[in-house]
């Protein structure tokens, strides 16, 4: 089901659907065992919340999981050209060490921007509630 909105279309996802294919993502990424292993209160609830986030993403048509099972995010706002989250590797993580120590924000973004395959500055001119969504996908991704 789609609505108009202005010069958009919004597609309209039920909740059961989104929350299969927010499982199907973790199970094609193998996050699934990891997540909740050993996790205090307070991470199963952050983990909970991002989980939150994501599924609302998905109701609301902006998050899709591909047939490759990786999270693809159109932005609301600003450059709205989909942004593909590839599975992290090794160079993922080494995209941190271009940023300065206490950089934490530069860092992240680097690594977004490693394993979405775009610029990072990308991610520091995001709105907020599209900001949000591509770190839930990084954070479920760092989780494990």
């Amino acid at each position: 089901m789609s609505t108009e909105i202005g010069s958009q279309k919004v597609r309209h996802v039920a909740r059961e659907v989104a929350e299969s294919e927010l499982q199907r993502f973790i199970e094609t990424m193998d996050l699934t065992d990891k997540l909740e292993a050993k996790m205090s209160e307070d991470d199963t609830r952050s983990l909970a919340n991002t989980k939150e986030r994501l599924i609302a993403a998905i109701m609301r048509g902006h998050l899709v999981v591909d047939d490759k099972g990786q999270p693809v995010y159109t932005p609301q706002l600003g450059i709205c050209e989909p942004i593909t989250f590839y599975e992290p590797t090794g160079a993922t993580f080494m995209a941190m060490d271009g940023a300065a120590k206490g950089k934490d924000m530069a860092k992240m973004f680097r690594m977004l921007g490693e394993m979405c395959q775009c610029d990072p500055s990308r991610f520091s001119k995001m709105k907020n509630r599209d900001l949000g969504v591509c770190l839930a996908v990084m954070t479920l991704f760092l989780a494990q």
